[in-house]
């Protein structure tokens, strides 16, 4: 079968090369330092791609005037919003060849979510991504085994659910389960009483277990545990992984309140609570780093790892232009393992950037996220040209 003509075709030499490039960055680890170079040249050349290859993207660069060879630096690569994904394909293939569709929670406007197109080699970039952080900041060694306990619905329950969140949550634990992965959330709600028997059980056999599942999963069973006068005292090295915010339906806690409610109901230390960021339109997990500088004997406060195939950059709300650390504002992400949808996304997060990392506060609302709309109308302007 001859070679293809195109450069940017998924199947050129010019892709596999850049795919195997970027696969190794990533294989070489969360650990690796000195990437500033090394991710910058793979940045651009991602950049390259994404911009010949991706036809909306391709439009609203033309738009915004910029084109690879016209920038040195990956902070000048143009960003989509987040929102975009919502209104248009992001890939660099027919969106009817995805091998998978992921689709945002959409807790602001259920009818209308993100859908983000990913092929079989996106897969495999994302998924080796996910299993590096993972490996990095949920397990204390390469072999550790331990029982999971997820306070989530199972993918039996809830059969072709396409969130990242039902993904992550088997993905993250798929190969350091000690038995069978048991789930305590199913079509009639929390499975209270059973997760009270299971914990119970940890206690007994003096075993680790590792608790995880949506912030607000984990805060409705502490709050049944409060009803009922329950508390556990769970096996030193027990874990709790939560995910997304603190913020739901009906009610709103802080960071702190929720650490210190996690630990009155479970007796597991501070060092081994960690919330992970993550969301459908990039392809990376972003872990607290509390146990992992724990079990290294590492002081420093909590915040956000940035694994080094990605950069993330704090900006401001109305000019989106970057902020010094320590200000708050709107959390834009680069990331390598975006290979065929869109390396640069300004997200509507708020937060701020804190030593080598970052911290997460909340969803802008209105005027705050002013700056996203714009970008937003730029893009859906540029597709009519």
């Amino acid at each position: 079968m001859p070679k293809t003509t195109n450069k940017y075709a998924t199947d050129s030499e010019f892709v596999s090369n850049l795919e195997q490039d970027i696969t190794a960055f990533i294989k070489a680890g969360t650990e690796q330092t000195d990437t500033e170079d090394k991710f910058n040249a793979l940045a651009l050349l991602l950049f390259e791609y994404q911009y010949h290859a991706n036809k909306p993207y391709h439009k609203y660069c033309q738009k915004r005037g910029v084109a690879p060879g016209d920038i040195d630096s990956w902070d000048r690569i143009p960003f989509v919003a987040v929102n975009a994904f919502k209104e248009v394909p992001l890939c660099t293939f027919p969106p009817e060849e995805a091998v998978k569709m992921f689709v945002s929670s959409g807790t602001t406007n259920p009818e209308k979510r993100s859908k983000v197109y990913v092929d079989k080699k996106g897969m495999e970039i994302m998924d080796l991504s996910f299993k590096n952080s993972i490996e990095t900041y949920f397990y204390k060694s390469p072999d550790e085994k331990i029982p999971t306990l997820l306070v989530s619905p199972s993918p039996e329950a809830f059969p072709g659910d396409p969130s990242l969140m039902m993904y992550l949550s088997i993905t993250i634990v798929q190969d350091h389960r000690e038995g069978e992965l048991e789930f305590f959330i199913n079509r009639q709600g929390l499975d209270g009483k059973g997760l009270i028997k299971r914990l119970r059980q940890g206690e007994e056999t003096g075993k680790p277990i590792w608790l995880g599942g949506p912030t607000f999963g984990l805060v409705h069973f502490y709050d049944y545990c409060l009803k009922n006068d329950i508390r556990f005292k769970l096996p030193q090295g027990s874990r709790i992984i939560d995910g997304a915010g603190y913020k739901g339906k009906s009610m709103v806690m802080t960071k702190k309140e929720y650490y210190d409610l996690s630990h009155e109901i479970t007796g597991i230390d501070h060092s081994h609570l960690i919330n992970n960021y993550s969301m459908s339109e990039i392809h990376a997990i972003f872990s607290d780093n509390v146990m992992h500088n724990h079990t290294r004997g590492i002081e420093a406060p909590r915040y956000k790892f940035i694994p080094p195939w990605t950069r993330v950059v704090v900006v401001d709300p109305e000019t989106l232009q970057p902020l010094p650390e320590g200000k708050q504002g709107l959390i834009r992400h680069y990331c390598l393992a975006n290979f065929n949808t869109v390396m640069a996304v300004q997200t509507d997060d708020l937060g701020y950037q804190i030593k080598d990392g970052f911290e997460v506060v909340g969803r802008a609302k209105g005027a705050e996220a002013r700056g996203c709309s714009i970008i937003v109308d730029e893009l859906l302007s540029a597709q009519k040209t």
